[in-house]
Parts: C-alpha cells; sequence; structure tokens
C-alpha cells in the first residue's frame, strides 16, 4: 500500500508542477537556462478518508535547450505527507535538470535535487525523484502541449490532480 502511495506522490508532485507553469506560462525562462521551450505546472492532493493520511504537491517545471529533447531545466515545487497523530513532512524540492528528453511521450530528465529543509531529503526525494542524483527518471508529465486532469489517481480514494503544458515559440 505504501508503494501505492509513493506512486500516487510522484504523480501529484508532477501534476503541482504543472499547476505553477500554467501562472508562469507568460513569463520568460529561467535565466540561468536561457529561454524555455516547454513549461509546466502541477498541483494534486489525496487523502485516505478515516486514516489521517494525505498528501500534496505543486509547483512548475521548465525545460530549455531544444524542442524535443534538452540540456537544461528548473523545476520548484513544495510537497507534504500527512499522516495519522501529526506525523509525516513537509518540503521544497529544487530539481536542477541536466539533460532532458520528451520524445518518447513523457518527460524524462537527469539532474540534482536539493531539499528545503535539508533534514527531509530522504523523505522528500525518495518519491520523487527517488535520490538527490538522478538520471533517466520519468516524470509522468506528458510532452505534448495541453490540460491534464485526473479524478483519485493513483487509487487513492479521495484526490485529484491536474497539470498544464505549454509549449514556448
Amino acid at each position: 500500500m505504501l508503494r501505492r502511495f509513493r506512486r500516487a506522490v510522484v504523480v501529484l508532485t508532477v501534476v503541482g508542477l504543472i499547476a505553477a507553469a500554467v501562472v508562469a506560462v507568460s513569463a520568460p525562462g529561467a535565466s540561468a537556462y536561457g529561454k524555455a521551450n516547454w513549461q509546466v505546472t502541477a498541483n494534486g492532493t489525496g487523502i485516505v478518508p478515516g486514516t489521517g493520511f494525505g498528501l500534496g504537491f505543486w509547483g512548475w517545471c521548465d525545460f530549455a535547450g531544444g524542442v524535443t529533447a534538452g540540456n537544461a531545466g528548473d523545476c520548484q515545487f513544495a510537497q507534504y505527507i500527512h499522516g495519522a497523530a501529526g506525523s509525516g513532512f513537509t518540503c521544497h524540492l529544487n530539481v536542477d535538470i541536466t539533460a532532458w528528453d520528451g520524445s518518447g511521450g513523457t518527460f524524462v530528465i537527469t539532474g540534482t535535487a536539493t531539499v528545503t529543509p535539508t533534514s527531509l531529503t530522504g523523505p522528500c526525494v525518495a518519491f520523487f525523484p527517488g535520490s538527490a542524483n538522478f538520471r533517466g527518471i520519468d516524470t509522468f508529465i506528458p510532452s505534448a502541449a495541453g490540460q491534464y486532469h485526473s479524478t483519485n489517481p493513483f487509487g487513492a480514494p479521495v484526490g485529484e490532480a491536474n497539470m498544464t503544458v505549454t509549449q514556448i515559440p
């Protein structure tokens, strides 16, 4: 069951990233990376009624350096997982993308992640991207422009996930 919730957190994290990208659609790409070719926002929440378990995320990503693949990008998102009796955590994740590929239908990324607060690095990256240094992680973000919505994703009894993917001309 924990594995299912981890997958849910990954997907919800991606959805949160896409939602934030909607806000940033008209903003220029991160200056450290040059002009963005893609911007994504995502957000999502999920709960298991009666258990005290809940999770959520929101954030954004941008991908630069190419149309179907590139060599730069950035993701910023917040996530939380709360359990019974106040257990769980809330963290901020900064993802520095050094390579990405969208040719397979979703964005696959390589790079490094840092977490605030640093004491939560383990649990925060455990769900996405899996470790602080990562290679070839499928974000599950569609590499096609559009708005994506899912109700009760990842087997969560109650929840939703939303993404907006924008290609920048």
